[in-house]
């Protein structure tokens, strides 16, 4: 967000023609009146936002290769068929010849939603296990072994799940994306 921020205090000129029309300078405007007008791009989905990055909704990590894209897409369906329970993600993507770059790209790209320490998801995978966590919500109150038996997975990642839950909820997030301050690396 930093980034964006100073992208769009930059000096104009610098990078655009004077007669370009969005010429105009955004110096003026305060840091929150920055923020709010990203929110409300997020909001009517111009713009995706995945905790502090941002994207366009459109936009794909690039990774030109396209064994390398293979390999990720190999990595990811693993995950996938997992379930609740995954191993750590660094492990499997060596052994696939993922190096770390790409992983922590996928990260920063929202591919990999990392609720905990070493606990990462694919994107697609969160909302269907956030949806059985509200299923068992609607039973009664939540707690780590309901959420572990629900979900048949370790304590470690039930406790990692409620808490990314639960920061989710508070900062009225529904979607893949981890809350601010969270679980990065």
């Amino acid at each position: 967000m930093d980034a964006v921020i100073a992208e769009a205090r930059a000096d104009a000129a610098e990078r655009r023609p004077g007669s370009h029309r969005g010429s105009g300078s955004l110096k003026a405007r305060s840091d929150a009146d920055l923020l709010a007008r990203l929110d409300a791009l997020v909001a009517d989905g111009s713009v995706l936002r995945n905790g502090r990055w941002v994207r366009l909704p459109g936009h794909e990590p690039v990774i030109a290769d396209p064994a390398m894209r293979e390999r990720v897409e190999r990595l990811l369906d693993g995950l996938r068929e997992v379930g609740a329970d995954v191993p750590r993600v660094e492990p499997l993507a060596a052994r696939l010849g993922i190096p770390p770059g790409i992983v922590a790209q996928l990260r920063a790209a929202g591919e990999l939603v990392a609720v905990g320490e070493g606990i990462d998801y694919p994107a697609d995978a969160v909302p269907m296990l956030m949806a059985r966590v509200d299923a068992a919500a609607r039973h009664g109150p939540l707690n780590v072994a309901r959420v572990r038996d629900e979900l048949r997975c370790s304590r470690r990642h039930a406790e990692a799940l409620l808490a990314w839950r639960r920061a989710a909820r508070a900062r009225g997030r529904t979607g893949p994306r981890p809350p601010a301050g969270g679980a990065r690396r």
